[in-house]
Protein backbone atom coordinates (compact mmCIF):
# COMPACT_ATOMS: atom_id res chain seq x y z
CA UNK A 1 0.00 0.00 0.00
CA UNK A 2 1.58 3.45 -0.98
CA UNK A 3 1.03 6.03 1.04
CA UNK A 4 -0.90 8.76 0.79
CA UNK A 5 1.25 12.12 -1.06
CA UNK A 6 2.09 14.35 1.46
CA UNK A 7 5.40 15.81 2.52
CA UNK A 8 6.25 13.36 4.93
CA UNK A 9 5.96 10.16 2.34
CA UNK A 10 8.03 12.41 -0.08
CA UNK A 11 10.69 12.71 2.27
CA UNK A 12 10.13 9.49 3.97
CA UNK A 13 13.55 7.04 4.98
CA UNK A 14 13.58 4.03 2.64
CA UNK A 15 12.15 1.31 4.49
CA UNK A 16 11.54 -2.21 2.34
CA UNK A 17 7.96 -3.40 2.24
CA UNK A 18 7.49 -5.61 5.08
CA UNK A 19 6.06 -9.24 4.61
CA UNK A 20 1.84 -10.15 4.81
CA UNK A 21 1.06 -12.64 7.16
CA UNK A 22 0.73 -16.26 6.14
CA UNK A 23 -0.15 -19.28 7.77
CA UNK A 24 -0.08 -19.86 11.60
CA UNK A 25 1.42 -17.72 14.16
CA UNK A 26 2.13 -17.33 18.18
CA UNK A 27 3.44 -15.27 20.21
CA UNK A 28 2.66 -13.81 23.54
CA UNK A 29 1.65 -10.53 22.20
CA UNK A 30 -0.62 -9.35 18.86
CA UNK A 31 -0.77 -5.83 18.51
CA UNK A 32 -3.14 -4.94 16.09
CA UNK A 33 -2.20 -1.56 14.26
CA UNK A 34 1.34 0.00 13.49
CA UNK A 35 0.85 3.64 14.39
CA UNK A 36 2.93 4.85 16.78
CA UNK A 37 1.16 3.46 20.08
CA UNK A 38 1.21 0.35 18.52
CA UNK A 39 4.80 0.26 17.92
CA UNK A 40 6.01 2.01 20.71
CA UNK A 41 3.97 -1.14 22.60
CA UNK A 42 5.72 -3.51 20.37
CA UNK A 43 8.99 -1.76 21.59
CA UNK A 44 8.08 -1.57 24.90
CA UNK A 45 7.52 -5.19 24.94
CA UNK A 46 10.21 -6.47 22.83
CA UNK A 47 13.03 -4.87 25.22
CA UNK A 48 11.35 -6.50 27.95
CA UNK A 49 12.01 -9.73 26.37
CA UNK A 50 8.10 -10.48 25.19
CA UNK A 51 7.51 -12.14 21.85
CA UNK A 52 4.85 -10.00 19.76
CA UNK A 53 3.34 -9.25 16.54
CA UNK A 54 2.15 -6.62 15.39
CA UNK A 55 -0.49 -6.61 12.18
CA UNK A 56 -0.94 -3.62 10.12
CA UNK A 57 -3.73 -3.19 7.98
CA UNK A 58 -1.99 -0.45 5.35
CA UNK A 59 1.91 0.44 6.05
CA UNK A 60 3.76 1.40 8.93
CA UNK A 61 2.63 4.86 10.11
CA UNK A 62 -0.16 5.27 7.35
CA UNK A 63 -2.43 6.75 9.50
CA UNK A 64 -2.60 9.47 11.97
CA UNK A 65 0.77 9.17 13.15
CA UNK A 66 2.73 9.42 9.86
CA UNK A 67 0.66 12.57 9.28
CA UNK A 68 0.28 14.84 11.72
CA UNK A 69 1.81 18.26 12.75
CA UNK A 70 4.67 16.66 14.57
CA UNK A 71 5.17 18.12 17.68
CA UNK A 72 6.08 15.93 20.86
CA UNK A 73 5.10 17.47 24.27
CA UNK A 74 3.69 17.58 27.26
CA UNK A 75 -0.16 18.06 28.25
CA UNK A 76 -3.28 16.50 27.20
CA UNK A 77 -6.13 17.84 25.33
CA UNK A 78 -8.11 17.90 27.96
CA UNK A 79 -7.23 20.75 30.07
CA UNK A 80 -5.32 20.44 33.55
CA UNK A 81 -7.00 22.51 35.13
CA UNK A 82 -10.32 20.37 34.43
CA UNK A 83 -8.14 17.14 35.27
CA UNK A 84 -7.25 18.98 38.78
CA UNK A 85 -10.98 19.65 39.33
CA UNK A 86 -11.93 16.38 38.46
CA UNK A 87 -9.33 14.07 40.33
CA UNK A 88 -7.16 16.26 42.45
CA UNK A 89 -4.00 17.52 42.22
CA UNK A 90 -2.03 14.59 43.01
CA UNK A 91 -3.60 12.56 40.45
CA UNK A 92 -3.54 15.12 37.73
CA UNK A 93 0.13 15.87 38.67
CA UNK A 94 1.29 11.96 37.96
CA UNK A 95 -0.80 12.18 34.79
CA UNK A 96 0.96 15.48 33.21
CA UNK A 97 4.28 13.91 34.64
CA UNK A 98 3.78 10.83 32.49
CA UNK A 99 4.23 12.78 29.49
CA UNK A 100 7.35 14.74 30.87
CA UNK A 101 8.37 11.19 30.95
CA UNK A 102 7.72 10.59 27.45
CA UNK A 103 9.01 13.67 25.88
CA UNK A 104 12.16 12.27 27.30
CA UNK A 105 11.85 9.09 26.18
CA UNK A 106 11.41 10.18 22.39
CA UNK A 107 14.63 12.23 22.61
CA UNK A 108 15.99 9.14 24.08
CA UNK A 109 15.43 6.97 21.33
CA UNK A 110 16.30 9.45 18.32
CA UNK A 111 19.18 9.30 19.73
CA UNK A 112 19.77 5.89 20.84
CA UNK A 113 18.80 4.27 17.05
CA UNK A 114 19.89 7.00 15.06
CA UNK A 115 16.26 7.77 13.98
CA UNK A 116 16.49 10.51 11.10
CA UNK A 117 13.64 12.26 11.93
CA UNK A 118 14.62 16.23 12.07
CA UNK A 119 15.43 19.03 12.30
CA UNK A 120 14.27 18.44 15.93
CA UNK A 121 13.94 22.00 16.23
CA UNK A 122 13.05 23.00 20.15
CA UNK A 123 10.55 25.53 21.52
CA UNK A 124 6.57 26.26 21.20
CA UNK A 125 5.29 29.90 20.79
CA UNK A 126 1.56 29.87 21.36
CA UNK A 127 -0.12 33.06 20.51
CA UNK A 128 -3.29 34.40 21.77
CA UNK A 129 -6.14 35.01 19.14
CA UNK A 130 -7.50 37.13 21.50
CA UNK A 131 -6.62 40.31 23.77
CA UNK A 132 -6.05 38.25 27.23
CA UNK A 133 -2.69 38.85 28.66
CA UNK A 134 -3.96 38.93 31.89
CA UNK A 135 -5.21 35.30 31.47
CA UNK A 136 -1.69 34.20 29.92
CA UNK A 137 -0.04 35.71 33.27
CA UNK A 138 -2.44 33.69 36.06
CA UNK A 139 -1.90 30.51 33.56
CA UNK A 140 1.47 30.81 33.34
CA UNK A 141 2.04 31.55 37.31
CA UNK A 142 -0.86 28.28 37.99
CA UNK A 143 1.36 26.10 35.78
CA UNK A 144 4.53 26.50 37.42
CA UNK A 145 2.71 26.15 41.02
CA UNK A 146 0.76 23.32 40.46
CA UNK A 147 2.84 21.69 37.96
CA UNK A 148 6.44 23.08 38.08
CA UNK A 149 6.07 24.16 33.95
CA UNK A 150 8.63 26.67 33.08
CA UNK A 151 6.73 28.87 30.65
CA UNK A 152 7.23 32.63 30.03
CA UNK A 153 5.07 35.24 28.37
CA UNK A 154 6.27 36.93 25.63
CA UNK A 155 4.42 40.33 25.34
CA UNK A 156 2.91 41.35 21.47
CA UNK A 157 5.37 43.52 20.21
CA UNK A 158 8.39 40.91 21.43
CA UNK A 159 6.07 38.13 19.40
CA UNK A 160 5.93 39.98 16.62
CA UNK A 161 9.75 41.11 16.51
CA UNK A 162 11.07 38.37 17.65
CA UNK A 163 8.81 35.20 16.50
CA UNK A 164 5.74 35.98 13.76
CA UNK A 165 4.37 39.25 12.58
CA UNK A 166 0.87 38.74 12.07
CA UNK A 167 -2.03 41.50 12.31
CA UNK A 168 -4.27 38.34 13.96
CA UNK A 169 -1.70 37.35 16.91
CA UNK A 170 -1.76 39.28 20.16
CA UNK A 171 0.60 38.12 22.97
CA UNK A 172 1.74 34.46 23.66
CA UNK A 173 3.38 31.65 25.82
CA UNK A 174 6.88 30.24 24.99
CA UNK A 175 8.03 26.67 26.57
CA UNK A 176 11.09 25.10 25.71
CA UNK A 177 9.84 21.55 26.55
CA UNK A 178 8.03 20.74 23.30
CA UNK A 179 10.28 20.15 19.87
CA UNK A 180 9.23 18.55 16.33
CA UNK A 181 10.23 15.44 14.58
CA UNK A 182 9.65 14.41 10.94
CA UNK A 183 6.39 11.58 12.39
CA UNK A 184 6.62 8.75 9.50
CA UNK A 185 10.21 9.07 10.01
CA UNK A 186 9.91 8.67 13.15
CA UNK A 187 7.53 5.67 12.73
CA UNK A 188 9.79 4.27 10.61
CA UNK A 189 12.70 4.25 12.78
CA UNK A 190 11.27 3.35 15.57
CA UNK A 191 9.41 -0.11 13.91
CA UNK A 192 12.76 -0.88 12.80
CA UNK A 193 14.17 -0.61 16.71
CA UNK A 194 11.22 -2.65 17.45
CA UNK A 195 12.20 -5.16 14.90
CA UNK A 196 15.65 -5.49 16.29
CA UNK A 197 14.37 -5.84 19.29
CA UNK A 198 12.65 -9.24 18.70
CA UNK A 199 9.26 -8.02 17.53
CA UNK A 200 7.82 -8.95 14.17
CA UNK A 201 5.85 -6.41 11.95
CA UNK A 202 3.17 -7.77 9.20
CA UNK A 203 1.83 -5.23 6.73
CA UNK A 204 -1.27 -5.44 4.81
CA UNK A 205 -2.23 -7.87 7.17
CA UNK A 206 -6.24 -6.81 7.86
CA UNK A 207 -7.67 -7.80 11.26
CA UNK A 208 -11.02 -9.69 9.60
CA UNK A 209 -11.90 -11.81 12.73
CA UNK A 210 -10.86 -11.80 16.51
CA UNK A 211 -12.05 -14.12 20.05
CA UNK A 212 -11.05 -12.68 22.57
CA UNK A 213 -13.03 -14.65 25.22
CA UNK A 214 -11.04 -17.45 25.89
CA UNK A 215 -6.91 -17.50 27.17
CA UNK A 216 -5.70 -17.92 24.22
CA UNK A 217 -6.72 -15.44 22.09
CA UNK A 218 -6.89 -15.73 18.28
CA UNK A 219 -6.48 -12.80 15.43
CA UNK A 220 -7.51 -13.83 12.10
CA UNK A 221 -6.28 -11.85 8.96
CA UNK A 222 -7.17 -12.89 5.15
CA UNK A 223 -4.25 -15.11 4.77
CA UNK A 224 -2.76 -16.26 8.03
CA UNK A 225 -3.75 -16.21 12.06
CA UNK A 226 -2.17 -15.22 15.36
CA UNK A 227 -2.70 -17.19 18.58
CA UNK A 228 -1.29 -14.86 21.50
CA UNK A 229 -2.51 -14.72 25.22
CA UNK A 230 -2.83 -10.62 24.65
CA UNK A 231 -4.14 -8.77 22.31
CA UNK A 232 -3.59 -4.80 22.47
CA UNK A 233 -6.01 -2.65 19.70
CA UNK A 234 -3.86 0.69 18.94
CA UNK A 235 -6.02 1.00 15.41
CA UNK A 236 -7.45 4.88 16.51
CA UNK A 237 -9.99 6.36 13.78
CA UNK A 238 -8.62 3.66 11.20
CA UNK A 239 -10.09 0.56 13.27
CA UNK A 240 -13.52 1.07 13.67
CA UNK A 241 -15.41 -2.32 13.60
CA UNK A 242 -12.44 -4.46 15.13
CA UNK A 243 -13.54 -5.01 18.26
CA UNK A 244 -16.97 -2.63 18.39
CA UNK A 245 -16.64 -1.90 22.30
CA UNK A 246 -13.19 -0.39 21.91
CA UNK A 247 -14.00 1.13 18.59
CA UNK A 248 -17.08 2.46 19.61
CA UNK A 249 -15.67 5.23 22.45
CA UNK A 250 -14.04 7.34 19.56
CA UNK A 251 -15.07 9.69 17.56
CA UNK A 252 -13.13 9.50 14.18
CA UNK A 253 -11.96 13.30 13.54
CA UNK A 254 -10.24 14.60 10.30
CA UNK A 255 -7.36 17.13 10.52
CA UNK A 256 -5.61 18.65 7.52
CA UNK A 257 -1.80 19.73 6.64
CA UNK A 258 -0.30 20.86 3.90
CA UNK A 259 3.49 21.79 3.14
CA UNK A 260 3.50 24.87 1.20
CA UNK A 261 7.01 25.43 -1.92
CA UNK A 262 9.79 26.80 -0.54
CA UNK A 263 9.89 30.42 0.26
CA UNK A 264 12.51 33.04 -0.12
CA UNK A 265 14.56 33.58 2.92
CA UNK A 266 13.71 37.17 2.73
CA UNK A 267 10.46 36.80 1.90
CA UNK A 268 9.41 34.25 5.25
CA UNK A 269 11.63 36.03 7.88
CA UNK A 270 8.63 38.90 7.17
CA UNK A 271 6.22 36.93 8.75
CA UNK A 272 7.44 33.99 10.77
CA UNK A 273 11.11 34.83 12.46
CA UNK A 274 12.12 32.02 14.53
CA UNK A 275 11.86 28.28 13.16
CA UNK A 276 10.02 26.99 16.21
CA UNK A 277 6.94 25.25 16.57
CA UNK A 278 4.11 27.53 16.62
CA UNK A 279 0.54 27.36 17.28
CA UNK A 280 -2.71 29.71 18.03
CA UNK A 281 -5.63 29.63 20.76
CA UNK A 282 -8.37 28.80 18.08
CA UNK A 283 -10.30 25.91 19.14
CA UNK A 284 -8.68 23.48 16.38
CA UNK A 285 -6.20 26.49 15.88
CA UNK A 286 -3.32 26.51 13.65
CA UNK A 287 0.09 24.54 14.43
CA UNK A 288 2.83 25.03 12.20
CA UNK A 289 6.75 25.64 11.80
CA UNK A 290 9.17 27.04 9.23
CA UNK A 291 11.64 24.29 7.95
CA UNK A 292 15.06 25.10 6.89
CA UNK A 293 15.14 25.05 3.00
CA UNK A 294 11.67 27.71 3.18
CA UNK A 295 8.69 25.67 3.20
CA UNK A 296 6.21 26.03 6.03
CA UNK A 297 4.59 23.07 7.20
CA UNK A 298 0.87 24.02 8.37
CA UNK A 299 -1.34 22.18 10.30
CA UNK A 300 -4.78 22.95 11.21
CA UNK A 301 -8.92 22.51 11.12
CA UNK A 302 -10.84 19.91 12.39
CA UNK A 303 -14.52 17.95 10.78
CA UNK A 304 -15.84 14.84 11.99
CA UNK A 305 -16.06 14.36 8.12
CA UNK A 306 -13.15 12.22 7.73
CA UNK A 307 -13.26 12.69 3.55
CA UNK A 308 -10.73 14.86 1.75
CA UNK A 309 -13.11 17.77 1.23
CA UNK A 310 -12.87 19.58 -2.34
CA UNK A 311 -10.22 22.42 -2.92
CA UNK A 312 -8.10 21.60 0.38
CA UNK A 313 -4.93 23.12 -0.59
CA UNK A 314 -6.97 26.39 -1.73
CA UNK A 315 -8.42 25.94 1.70
CA UNK A 316 -5.38 25.35 3.81
CA UNK A 317 -3.20 28.02 2.01
CA UNK A 318 -6.06 31.16 2.78
CA UNK A 319 -5.78 29.76 6.37
CA UNK A 320 -2.13 30.70 6.27
CA UNK A 321 -2.53 33.92 4.25
CA UNK A 322 -5.30 35.17 7.47
CA UNK A 323 -2.44 34.91 9.56
CA UNK A 324 0.44 36.25 7.20
CA UNK A 325 -1.08 38.36 4.52
CA UNK A 326 2.07 39.40 3.58
CA UNK A 327 3.31 36.11 2.18
CA UNK A 328 0.49 36.74 -0.48
CA UNK A 329 1.87 35.71 -4.02
CA UNK A 330 4.79 33.96 -2.26
CA UNK A 331 3.03 30.97 -0.17
CA UNK A 332 2.15 28.46 -2.85
CA UNK A 333 0.54 24.69 -1.87
CA UNK A 334 3.56 22.02 -2.50
CA UNK A 335 0.65 19.19 -1.07
CA UNK A 336 -2.20 19.12 1.27
CA UNK A 337 -3.24 16.04 2.72
CA UNK A 338 -6.18 14.69 5.46
CA UNK A 339 -5.46 12.61 8.67
CA UNK A 340 -8.21 11.08 11.03
CA UNK A 341 -7.76 11.23 14.54
CA UNK A 342 -9.19 9.12 16.98
CA UNK A 343 -11.19 11.46 20.13
CA UNK A 344 -12.91 10.71 22.91
CA UNK A 345 -15.89 12.40 24.64
CA UNK A 346 -13.53 13.45 27.72
CA UNK A 347 -10.98 14.48 25.39
CA UNK A 348 -8.80 12.34 27.34
CA UNK A 349 -6.20 8.95 26.08
CA UNK A 350 -8.13 5.70 26.71
CA UNK A 351 -5.23 3.55 28.06
CA UNK A 352 -5.91 0.41 30.39
CA UNK A 353 -7.54 -3.69 29.79
CA UNK A 354 -10.63 -4.06 28.65
CA UNK A 355 -11.00 -7.53 30.34
CA UNK A 356 -8.30 -10.51 31.02
CA UNK A 357 -5.90 -10.32 28.36
CA UNK A 358 -7.23 -7.69 25.66
CA UNK A 359 -5.40 -4.15 26.31
CA UNK A 360 -6.19 -0.99 24.37
CA UNK A 361 -4.60 2.42 23.59
CA UNK A 362 -6.47 4.82 21.10
CA UNK A 363 -7.94 8.46 21.36
CA UNK A 364 -4.70 10.46 21.45
CA UNK A 365 -6.16 13.54 18.88
CA UNK A 366 -5.16 16.75 20.01
CA UNK A 367 -2.74 15.72 22.68
CA UNK A 368 0.34 15.24 21.47
CA UNK A 369 2.69 12.75 20.05
CA UNK A 370 4.11 12.23 23.07
CA UNK A 371 1.09 10.50 24.86
CA UNK A 372 1.30 7.70 22.13
CA UNK A 373 4.69 6.77 23.89
CA UNK A 374 3.12 7.12 27.28
CA UNK A 375 0.72 4.68 26.29
CA UNK A 376 3.48 1.88 24.92
CA UNK A 377 5.23 2.24 28.05
CA UNK A 378 2.07 1.84 30.32
CA UNK A 379 0.27 -0.82 28.36
CA UNK A 380 3.92 -2.98 28.22
CA UNK A 381 4.11 -2.37 32.16
CA UNK A 382 0.81 -3.78 32.93
CA UNK A 383 1.03 -6.46 30.09
CA UNK A 384 4.21 -7.57 31.67
CA UNK A 385 3.28 -7.53 35.35
CA UNK A 386 6.06 -4.72 36.04
CA UNK A 387 3.03 -2.01 37.01
CA UNK A 388 -0.15 -0.59 36.69
CA UNK A 389 0.06 2.42 36.03
CA UNK A 390 -2.55 2.03 33.24
CA UNK A 391 -4.78 2.43 36.03
CA UNK A 392 -4.23 6.45 35.62
CA UNK A 393 -6.30 6.58 33.39
CA UNK A 394 -8.98 4.36 34.23
CA UNK A 395 -11.19 7.27 35.02
CA UNK A 396 -11.27 7.65 31.15
CA UNK A 397 -13.22 5.07 30.24
CA UNK A 398 -14.61 3.37 26.67
CA UNK A 399 -18.11 5.65 26.88
CA UNK A 400 -20.01 5.06 23.72
CA UNK A 401 -18.90 8.56 21.66
CA UNK A 402 -22.57 8.29 19.72
CA UNK A 403 -21.82 6.96 16.97
CA UNK A 404 -22.62 9.11 13.51
CA UNK A 405 -24.93 11.14 16.21
CA UNK A 406 -21.90 11.74 18.15
CA UNK A 407 -19.98 13.06 15.16
CA UNK A 408 -22.71 15.29 14.48
CA UNK A 409 -22.79 16.57 18.08
CA UNK A 410 -19.08 17.34 17.82
CA UNK A 411 -19.35 19.06 14.82
CA UNK A 412 -22.00 21.57 15.87
CA UNK A 413 -19.49 22.23 19.19
CA UNK A 414 -16.71 22.80 17.20
CA UNK A 415 -18.76 25.12 14.50
CA UNK A 416 -19.98 27.52 17.88
CA UNK A 417 -16.72 27.79 19.62
CA UNK A 418 -15.04 28.58 16.29
CA UNK A 419 -18.10 31.46 15.78
CA UNK A 420 -17.39 32.50 19.69
CA UNK A 421 -13.37 32.47 18.70
CA UNK A 422 -14.14 34.82 15.93
CA UNK A 423 -16.69 36.64 17.23
CA UNK A 424 -14.01 38.07 20.29
CA UNK A 425 -11.46 38.30 17.76
CA UNK A 426 -12.68 40.86 15.66
CA UNK A 427 -13.71 42.39 18.97
CA UNK A 428 -10.19 42.73 19.99
CA UNK A 429 -8.80 43.59 17.17
CA UNK A 430 -11.21 46.70 16.57
CA UNK A 431 -10.17 47.36 19.92
CA UNK A 432 -6.67 47.41 19.11
CA UNK A 433 -7.35 49.31 15.87
CA UNK A 434 -8.71 52.22 17.48
CA UNK A 435 -6.39 52.48 20.10
CA UNK A 436 -3.57 52.72 17.64
CA UNK A 437 -5.65 55.45 15.84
Amino acid sequence: MSYPQSFYAQTRSGDAPRPVLEGEHEAEVCIVGAGLAGLNTALALAERGISVIVLEAQSVGFGASGRNGGFVGKGYSQELSSLVDNLGIDHARALYDLTGEATALVRRRIDAHGIACGPNTTGVMVATWTDEADDLHRYIDWMAENFGAQQRFVPRDQVAAEFADSPVYFDALYSDSTFQFHPLNYCLGIARAAEAAGARIFEESAVSGLETERPEKLIVTARGQVRARHVVLTCGGYGLGVLPEVSGAILPVATYVMATEPIPEEVLATAIRQKVCMADTRRAGDYYRALPDGRILWGGRMTSRVSEPPRLAALMLEDLLTVYPQLRGHARVESAWTGTMSYARHRMPQIGRLRDGVWYGQAFGGSGMGTTTVAGELLAEGISGQGDRYRLFEPFGLDWAGGPFGRIAAQAIYWSGQMQDDAAARRDRARRASAAA
